[in-house]
């Protein structure tokens, strides 16, 4: 993953935490707390990435965009389980 794209994905993600939030108010049930979950895993594959990058370490910035990758893509697609 090249810097604008991890960029890119801190933007979307920022989005998601901060803005996308459920209106309810009270407790969040916990399909969405689990959904919401997914997004902390995504930030931190994603600061792995960083992490790996910084320390020029290919194979484990491979294997966190591959968990980035699979987290996000589980996230978006919460309703076709």
């Amino acid at each position: 993953m090249n810097k604008n794209k991890i960029e890119q994905e801190w933007r979307k993600l920022n989005f998601e935490v901060l803005k996308n939030k459920p209106k309810i108010d009270g407790p969040y049930p916990s399909n969405i707390v689990r959904k919401r979950e997914l997004l902390l895993f995504a930030q931190g594959h994603l600061s792995n990435i960083i992490g790996a990058k910084i320390k020029k370490n290919k194979k484990l910035e491979e294997f966190n965009t591959k968990l980035y990758d699979i987290t996000i893509s589980r996230y978006y697609n919460w309703n076709e389980r």
